[in-house]
């Protein structure tokens, strides 16, 4: 008898194996799936006050005609950043400078893993840009050194893109010579304020237990600028370089817990392809618009703005894109605060400050407009602030999306100012914290969902089992799902197997 559940359990233990290797098969096809670093309420007011200055920078100017439609006099909108060329060194051969947005450091940040063995690195979030890329290396002459650089030369998996290569010609087109066979790019960030200089790559990428093979990414060599102590930047823009078009995931999602909000399963996290979904049921929806300008970037409609619940009357067609590329509503979440076209923002203005009925401070500190102190803000009552995008799609905000208080100088501002440049308008992360936002990028449009407002604190969703359909050449792996307790499991099924004996 004893011998017979020796022999039992040993056929058990064979069992196992062979059940659980073909479940990690399985399962290799999930999306990456991020938690981000949160950000804290020192990195923004560190932003608020190293950037009152440049603010304007961060939008796109609109003067002079050219070309084919609007014209930026320095380059320096979300979505575009100026041409040129510049070594790049270390088998590259100094491609063009790359289009990117107005970025500031990415105020959001998240950790993952590159090459083989898999070093740990991290990115800033961009969604209006398409490179991803971290820095290769120690830089010495960099402005701020990222705390953790990628050191290429430990990987077995890393290779140059070669000059000739399509990827190269159409991403950063250049002359090629048997000398420097490698793509070299620069990429500016700002007006050319902040930008990485290198050459493209390809690598294998690990997020959390998925693993990425063959991403063409920018293996930095040099970078100015402050990427808030970042390794790189994560492009999620349109272009064909971006994390998402190379996931070929269709749709992606990001939440952004509210400052100050320690709940743990409110955490800010991103999402791709099929878990990238409503988590509730008042979900909105509103149509993506595109410019063929400035490809990289995402517009919205905006249609109104509501205080109180009472429309402010804002002219029709103030928002608009218009067909010489100028106008629109552009997405951002690498700059906290939002931009809008200057009449709508004066009949904003006017409409709180006749309802909050209490003295403005001068908030040029924090490069802020509208302030008041923060001691007698705390007696009154902050009118409420909606949003209104195309199809009616009602976006309900905080207080904590458009106000913003420092204890530090006992200022409460309002994190909205007037475009500098006429008709463009940003929204910035702060008026999206506290939303779910849901970029089906194949069917052009925005789903959007309070989870602030949730009855419930809301997890992320567990990814889906779906394939991982992605392009040619990249292949994804994955371990197997984190709440399986291999020795329960083993220890159940033995059991079992032992007392049917």
């Amino acid at each position: 008898m004893e011998d017979r559940r020796i022999i039992v359990s040993c056929i058990a233990i064979v069992f196992l194996v062979l059940v659980l290797m073909p479940t990690r098969m399985v399962r290799a096809g999930k999306y990456p799936r991020l938690t981000m670093t949160p950000r804290t309420q020192q990195q923004l007011r560190k932003f608020f006050k190293n950037h009152a200055s440049d603010m304007a920078d961060l939008l796109p100017s609109q003067g002079q005609q050219g070309q084919g439609g609007g014209s930026y006099d320095d380059q320096s909108e979300p979505g575009s950043g100026q041409q040129g060329s510049k070594p790049a060194g270390d088998g590259s051969n100094g491609g063009q400078s790359r289009q990117a947005p107005a970025t500031n450091a990415g105020m959001f940040l998240y950790s993952y893993q590159v090459g083989t063995p898999p070093q740990s690195v991290s990115g800033a979030l961009d969604i209006s840009s398409e490179l991803v890329w971290t820095q290769c290396g120690s830089c010495a002459t960099c402005g701020v050194t990222p705390a953790t650089p990628f050191y290429s030369t430990l990987s077995t998996t890393m290779a140059v893109v070669r000059c000739t290569s399509d990827v190269c010609q159409n991403s950063a087109a250049q002359n090629c010579s048997a000398d420097v066979p490698g793509c070299g790019y620069v990429y500016m960030y700002r007006g050319g304020e902040a930008n990485t200089t290198g050459y493209l790559a390809t690598e294998s990428f690990t997020f959390g237990a998925t693993r990425v093979d063959d991403v063409v990414f920018g293996c930095g060599l040099d970078s100015v600028g402050d990427f808030g102590g970042a390794s790189g930047v994560i492009g999620l823009g349109r272009g064909p370089l971006s994390l998402v078009s190379q996931l070929d995931a269709g749709r992606f999602s990001y939440y952004f817990a509210p400052d100050g909000d320690t709940d743990t399963d409110t955490q800010s996290f991103i999402l791709f392809g099929d878990d990238a979904t409503p988590q509730t049921k008042r979900a909105l929806t509103t149509a993506l618009l595109a410019s063929d300008d400035y490809p990289n970037i995402y517009l919205v409609g905006l249609t109104g703005i509501q205080v109180d619940g009472k429309d402010l009357g804002i002219p029709r067609g103030t928002f608009d894109l218009r067909k010489d590329g100028s106008g629109g509503v552009v997405l951002s979440i690498a700059v906290p605060v939002t931009f809008l076209e200057e009449s709508a923002y004066k009949l904003l203005r006017q409409a709180l400050v006749s309802r909050i009925r209490l003295p403005t401070v001068n908030g040029s500190e924090l490069g802020l407009d509208l302030c008041y102190a923060s001691q007698s803000l705390a007696t009154a009552k902050i009118p409420g602030m909606a949003l209104v995008f195309d199809g009616d799609a009602v976006m309900e905000l905080e207080v904590g999306n458009y106000f913003y208080m420092d204890a530090s100088i006992g200022l409460e501002c309002l994190t909205i100012l007037p475009s500098p440049y006429g008709h463009v308008s940003l929204l910035g992360s702060l008026i999206q914290a506290g939303t779910h936002m849901i970029y089906n990028i194949h069917g052009s449009t925005l789903t959007f969902e309070s989870l602030q407002q949730a009855s419930s604190s809301p997890r992320p969703p567990p990814p889906s089992n779906n394939s991982y359909q992605g392009r040619p050449g990249h292949r994804l792996s994955s371990a197997p799902p984190p709440h399986i307790s291999l020795p329960m499991l083993f220890a159940h099924f033995l059991w079992v197997a032992v007392y049917m004996v």
